[in-house]
C-alpha cells in the first residue's frame, strides 16, 4: 500500500551525445498524499503546507500557481486521463522547499486505484525559465510509458524527440528512469531511486543536516553543469515562447485488468 514518507537517495543524468557527460548526487525526496497535505503537516513541527518551515510545499510551486490547491490540481490531471475514472488515491513525488526556496525539475504524481494498482502517472515539469507543462500518461501493463516531447526545458535541446519513462510504484524502494531520444538516438538518461523512511522530524533534520539547503544545490547545479556543457562546446538553442502552463495528455495503452 502506497503511504506518505521519506525517500533518500540519488540522482543520476548522463548526456551520450554530441558530447558525453555525466553528474550523480545525493538527493531526498517527499512522497504525500495530496488529499491529506493539511494533515500531514499537522503531525510535524518542521513541515508545513502553504507556510514557512525548515521544509515545506506550497501550492504555488505546482500546478497553474494561481491559487488552485495542489489537490485540486494532482485531480484535475489525472481525472482529465484515460483510467483516471479509476484512481482513488494521488501521491506526489517531489522536493520540498528548504526554507521557503524550492526548484523541483520534475513533480511525479501517481494515481492509484482502490487495489492499490498504478493506473496513470502525470510528470509536472518546470524549466528555469518559469515555465511548466504536464505529461500524463496512462499505465499499462508494462512499466515503460512514452510521451514526445514538446516543452522547453534545457537550452542544450531542441524540443524534439521522446521521452520513455521507466518505473516502479513506490514501496520500500522507487525508482524512476527517464530517457530522451531524437530520430530513436539516445540523447540523454536521468535516474532517481531512493529508500524509503518515515516522515518524522527526525528524519527530516537528519536530511537536511546530510544535505543541506537541498534545493539550493538542485538550482545551483543545474547553471553548473550548463556552464560545463557550454565549456565542451555545446550550443544554445534559443528559447521558445510559450504559455505556461501546458499539459499534454497521452493515449490509452493496453490497461490493467
Amino acid at each position: 500500500m502506497p503511504e506518505t514518507c521519506l525517500y533518500r537517495g540519488e540522482v543520476v543524468h548522463r548526456r551520450l551525445t554530441p558530447v558525453r557527460h555525466g553528474l550523480r548526487y545525493r538527493v531526498f525526496n517527499v512522497f504525500l498524499d495530496v488529499d491529506r497535505l493539511p494533515e500531514t503537516a499537522a503531525g510535524l513541527r518542521l513541515f508545513s503546507y502553504n507556510r514557512f518551515n525548515l521544509f515545506s510545499v506550497m501550492d504555488r510551486n505546482h500546478g497553474p500557481g494561481d491559487g488552485t490547491t495542489i489537490r485540486e490540481h494532482a485531480w484535475a490531471l489525472i481525472r482529465g486521463a484515460a483510467g483516471g475514472q479509476r484512481v482513488s488515491r494521488i501521491f506526489m513525488f517531489c522536493y520540498p522547499s528548504v526554507l521557503g526556496y524550492v526548484f523541483n525539475p520534475l513533480t511525479v504524481y501517481y494515481g492509484f486505484d482502490g487495489e492499490d494498482r498504478l493506473r496513470v502517472m502525470a510528470y509536472e515539469v518546470n524549466n528555469t525559465f518559469g515555465g511548466r507543462h504536464s505529461y500524463v500518461v496512462p499505465v499499462g501493463e508494462a512499466p515503460v510509458q512514452k510521451a514526445p516531447k514538446r516543452f522547453f526545458v534545457s537550452p542544450f535541446n531542441r524540443v524534439e524527440g521522446q521521452y520513455t519513462f521507466h518505473f516502479t510504484a513506490p514501496d520500500v524502494r522507487m525508482a524512476l528512469g527517464i530517457g530522451l531520444s531524437v530520430d530513436s538516438k539516445p540523447i540523454l538518461k536521468a535516474y532517481v531511486s531512493g529508500l524509503r523512511q518515515p516522515l518524522s522530524d527526525a528524519n527530516l533534520m537528519r536530511s537536511f543536516l546530510s544535505i543541506p539547503l537541498l534545493t539550493f544545490k538542485v538550482m545551483a547545479g543545474i547553471h553548473l553543469q550548463a556552464l560545463a556543457l557550454w565549456r565542451k562546446g555545446l550550443k544554445l538553442n534559443p528559447r521558445p515562447k510559450t504559455t505556461s502552463p501546458t499539459i499534454d495528455y497521452m493515449p490509452e495503452v493496453a490497461s490493467k485488468p
